[in-house]
């Protein structure tokens, strides 16, 4: 037997990122060229503003928006399908402000069983290698409760935010897919956030279902990468009032805090374990692209 017939093929990390929105999308595209992981992005399905919004109104489907988003920034830079996915109708009557790649969802969609199936369609018409599953396949909003008010919906939930939110939910309440929790079950490391802490990297944690398998996976790590800017400019920006929070929803297992160098206040100490990482911003407020890669290198390599 020759000696190159012996030797096994290295097994893939299983990394799995939960989020929405433009946080997600960048950081499933930082990882996506890393040859030794097996990547996956769980996704928010609770946006109800813009495109997306109107959609949900109209077709009784989930939200397409931030999963739309995260197959554009995983599909070759400026192909003609990407731009296809991103492209938005302006000046067309009823069309206009809709994003084609939301259109193209909601196309595929009328003739699949799930969503889950619909997003593995356009993931194959886009030729992705890293999968995407939404967090649910059932239509839910986002309920935040504060001190006297109840808000529904995302954009609801966003626009009072800085009242403090006691606790956040989903109404209906549903579950996951099988897709997820297995996904889940096998991971090795799972990234939360970054993005909007509220409408982006918490609302798949609001299904007890994920919740369970996390908290049940021995050998997982789970790493909750903080935003490069403020958020809220108050205290909800504080991490480690962000990490009481998910312990509030059930989280139990230890959540390993990425933080960049310029945000770490007195209240760092309440975070750990946590790194502090040379992580500037770019000119729209997110993390540079080669700063951050090199970061998530360094926490996914050494598993």
């Amino acid at each position: 037997m020759r000696l190159r017939d012996k030797i096994k093929p290295m097994t893939k990390i299983n990394v799995t990122c939960i989020g929405g929105g433009h946080g997600l999308g960048r950081l499933l595209e930082a990882i996506n060229d890393f040859d030794f992981v097996s990547l996956t992005g769980i996704v928010s399905t609770t946006d109800n503003g813009g495109s997306t919004g109107r959609l949900r109104e109209s077709c009784d489907t989930i939200s397409w928006g931030d999963i739309r988003y995260c197959l554009s920034k995983l599909s070759k830079a400026a192909s003609t399908k990407s731009l296809l996915l991103e492209y938005r109708f302006d000046k067309l009557g009823d069309l206009s402000g809709h994003s084609l790649g939301n259109l193209m969802f909601c196309a595929v969609d009328s003739i699949c069983i799930r969503p889950t199936e619909t997003v593995q369609v356009m993931r194959e018409y886009l030729g992705i290698k890293a999968n995407i599953l939404p967090m649910s396949d059932m239509v839910t909003h986002l309920v935040s409760h504060c001190a006297d008010h109840c808000y529904v919906g995302e954009v609801a939930v966003d626009d009072h935010v800085n009242q403090g939110i006691n606790t956040l939910a989903l109404t209906p309440r549903v579950k996951p897919s099988e897709e997820v929790l297995h996904t889940l079950e096998n991971t090795d490391i799972l990234f939360l956030g970054p993005g909007s802490f509220y409408t982006s990297t918490l609302p798949s944690l609001l299904m007890d279902a994920v919740i369970d398998v996390i908290n049940h996976n021995t050998k997982l790590k789970i790493y909750f990468i903080t935003n490069v800017q403020d958020e809220f400019n108050n205290q909800y920006d504080q991490t480690h009032y962000q990490l009481g929070f998910m312990r509030k929803l059930g989280l139990t297992k230890t959540v390993h805090s990425l933080i960049p160098r310029h945000r770490v206040s007195h209240f760092t100490d309440l975070c750990e374990p946590y790194t502090i990482a040379d992580l500037p911003a770019d000119t729209s407020g997110r993390h540079q692209q080669p700063f951050y890669r090199d970061q998530l290198l360094e926490l996914i390599k050494p598993y």
